[in-house]
């Protein structure tokens, strides 16, 4: 019996289901192309280095100097708290490392999300971009908060009193115990101001960070001068078990385990900030660097020495965590130096609270443009080169959050996003360092490659020694080793950093948990947590046998891949500390920015447009180079659009046919990648060697035409002649 040629083929569906799951797999780890316009944006180029450098500050010495040191000592460590600072600041010192590599190699707005996107893939650069979306509205929320209760503070608890007798809303668990109307206030007012420009926006931001600065330097100076050693010594101190409250030290490996160490970590995100003003600028490649550095290490040194003297000050277990330096030095009675506190915080809160609503909606604009987010949020305002509705819609948003949580669920809310995005970013520059260059840096094509005129057995040669020494081979002194040799360039280097990631969460959770338990459990503790190290130092050899990418210009992190790792292991270690009801919010957070990815975001995709790639990576060569005189060498093609990849496609097809040539790949050939629009070079490829018919023909007076290609046409003699 004849098959019914209309019915379906036996094993059809299990195909089509096959193509669509790799289909999808595809396009989620499809990476961000960098062209040569990559500093070209509709935002103003007017940030200079000093601006950027007051503006990672600003975001960073704000409430965590003021509000946050008073409760981490008070509630948690004592005076321990200059230890819990110290270490915060080290481990956001590593991940500032990896921004400033980034922020200079990829002048982009977006921060980690577009370095995740350029890197790692497209999903992933999401999560990350989602992820700075909430750390920069959590952020602002917080620190609105905690400027209204500075505020209420200081005038006695009347605007808590008056909200107290006139809302009819009191109780709003399990959010916050009350409403906080000046805290919705003061992000609105905030917003307005951002909308105005970005030079605007940085003036204000600077005037207040220098206040903010100048009165440190007075609480560090001033705080010396009533200090007491006696307040380190007493009430537990320093050592363990000394004070019920005073647990700082109660666990093993207490330079990890400090339970104030993640709260503190709160003290330190803003840096990346300077990664979402890279677009605006002046000198990327230089500025963002240098401010990142700067201001993370000022900020290490602010908060360790003003936690220090607060704690030696007064006991740390009669510190107001609500206003704990004004309070200590009305507690040594210099209350006029109380007023100057509380100066210097105000201006600190407000610059803190500018900065993280000034990053928030280029955040959302880098995701809207690059179509992972709704096409609107990618509109700049004509006359202040402002993401407007980006900021309009976020920044209500942010309110409405000052306006319904208390700060505590906020800080660690905050905390768990921007480490999962400090990891993710010290993974990426491990998995770069061992991968050629980004598309954009790759500049200075010679228009004659060298490699063209050598001969075939030349060319080869060329071909591999340039494979041998691309970045992410196996070094020549280890090709014996089997499971690594026939490996792609890189590849073996990111399955290392992922292996590398699983080890360093296991044995973080070992060293915060696996000791608290029975001794028969502590043996295993023991032997697992031997187990990942090795893991782990292993992991870290394997990657070192590869070669590393020598060529970048810009910043670089230094003792790659070891201080990433290391930067990846403490980042991790205060992930793991962090309470299970701030792991299913933020789990919570990321369903809902998945369901916008999966429904609007991985259809809208610039990276799935036709011509999307900026640069393509190939050339079109003669298959024999002696077959004429004078033949059109290289044809580069730079796609901008559909329409005008689909048109010289069309043309770069007729030539191949016509002329007998051949695509091969670029980068077999060459470092460089083309710079060029669309052309054809004409040369003299002969050189001043015997041909077939044994005349000579003189090479020194080569010269090279360049015209435009019409048609594919090879007849077209209008040249203009140039000197090779």
């Amino acid at each position: 019996m004849a098959a019914d040629p209309l019915a379906p083929r036996r094993g059809s569906a299990p195909r089509g289901v096959s193509l669509m799951c790799s289909t999808l797999c595809t396009k989620l780890i499809r990476t961000k192309s960098l062209g040569l316009d990559a500093l070209s944006t509709p935002l103003k180029r007017c940030l200079s280095t000093l601006e950027l450098t007051l503006m990672s500050i600003g975001a960073m010495i704000g409430a965590g100097l003021y509000v946050l040191t008073g409760t981490v000592a008070h509630e948690m460590c004592g005076p321990a708290v200059m230890v819990s600072f110290l270490i915060a600041g080290v481990a956001s010192l590593f991940s500032a490392l990896s921004y400033a590599e980034f922020g200079a190699r990829i002048p982009r707005a977006g921060s980690a999300y577009v370095y995740t996107y350029v890197t790692v893939g497209e999903l992933f650069a999401f999560v990350v971009g989602w992820d700075l979306v909430l750390e920069y509205m959590i952020g602002a929320a917080s620190v609105a908060r905690a400027w209204s209760g500075y505020i209420d503070y200081l005038v006695d608890n009347r605007i808590s009193n008056w909200t107290d007798q006139h809302l009819l809303i009191t109780d709003l668990r399990p959010f916050a115990d009350k409403p906080d109307l000046i805290a919705f206030g003061v992000v609105l007012v905030i917003m307005l101001l951002v909308i105005i420009g970005a030079k605007e926006s940085s003036t204000m931001n600077s005037v207040l960070t220098v206040i903010n600065l100048v009165v440190v330097v007075f609480i560090i100076i001033s705080g010396l001068t009533m200090a007491d050693l006696h307040n380190w010594i007493d009430y537990g101190g320093f050592m363990p078990g000394k004070h019920p409250r005073n647990n700082c030290f109660s666990n093993y490996f207490y330079f990890i385990s400090i339970p104030g160490a993640a709260s503190a970590f709160f003290g330190f995100v803003g840096f990346d900030v300077v990664g979402n003003l890279a677009e605006e600028a002046r000198d990327p490649a230089r500025g963002i660097p240098v401010a990142i550095c700067v201001s993370v290490f000022l900020t290490i040194v602010a908060y360790v020495g003003v936690s220090a003297v607060l704690t030696l000050m007064v006991p740390w277990t009669e510190i107001n965590p609500r206003s704990a330096l004004a309070s200590a030095f009305r507690l040594r009675g210099w209350n006029w130096a109380g007023s100057i506190v509380a100066l210097g915080a105000m201006c600190a809160m407000t610059a803190s609270l500018l900065a993280s609503l000034f990053a928030l909606p280029r955040s959302v604009y880098a995701l809207a443009s690059d179509g992972l987010f709704y096409h609107p949020f990618s509109k700049v305002s004509g006359r202040t080169h402002v993401p407007w509705l980006a900021t309009l819609v976020f920044g209500f948003l942010t309110a409405l959050i000052a306006l319904l949580f208390n700060i505590q669920s906020l800080v660690e809310f905050l905390s768990i996003g921007t480490l999962l995005a400090y990891t993710i970013v010290a993974a990426s520059v491990i998995v770069t360092r061992y991968q050629s260059h980004f598309p954009h840096e790759m500049a200075g094509l010679d228009l004659i490659p060298p490699w063209f005129e050598q001969g075939e057995e030349e060319l080869s040669k060329e071909t591999l020694r340039r494979r041998r020494d691309e970045p992410g081979v196996l070094k020549h002194a280890y090709s014996f080793v089997p499971l690594l040799r026939g490996a792609e360039p890189g590849q073996a280097v990111s399955t290392a950093v992922l292996i590398m990631a699983i080890f360093e969460v296991g044995l973080a959770m070992l060293v915060m948990y696996g000791f608290n338990a029975t001794t028969y459990r502590q043996i295993w503790a023991g032997v697992g947590v031997v187990a990942f190290t090795v893991g782990l130092v292993l992991t870290l050899v394997v990657i070192s046998l590869h070669k590393q990418n020598r060529n970048i210009m810009t910043f670089k992190v230094p003792f790659v891949p070891v201080l990433p790792a290391i930067s990846m292991f403490l980042n991790i270690c205060l992930m793991v500390s962090l309470r299970s009801i701030t792991w299913i919010r933020f789990a919570v957070w990321m369903v809902v920015g998945l369901l916008v990815y999966f429904s609007y975001g991985v259809r809208n995709s610039r990276a799935s447009l036709p011509g999307s790639d900026q640069l393509s990576d190939y050339v079109i060569m003669p298959k024999r180079k002696e077959s004429v005189r004078k033949t059109e060498l290289v044809r580069v093609m730079r796609r901008r659009d559909s329409k005008n990849a689909e048109k010289e496609n069309e043309e770069t097809e007729k030539l191949i046919q016509a002329e007998d040539w051949e695509i091969r790949d670029f980068r077999e050939k060459s470092r460089d990648p083309p710079v060029t629009e669309v052309t054809s070079l004409v040369v003299d490829t002969e050189d001043d060697s015997e041909t077939d018919d044994g005349k000579k023909t003189p090479s020194s007076d080569d010269n090279l035409t360049d015209t435009k290609e019409k048609g594919g046409s090879k007849g077209e003699d209008t040249k203009e002649k140039k000197e090779t």
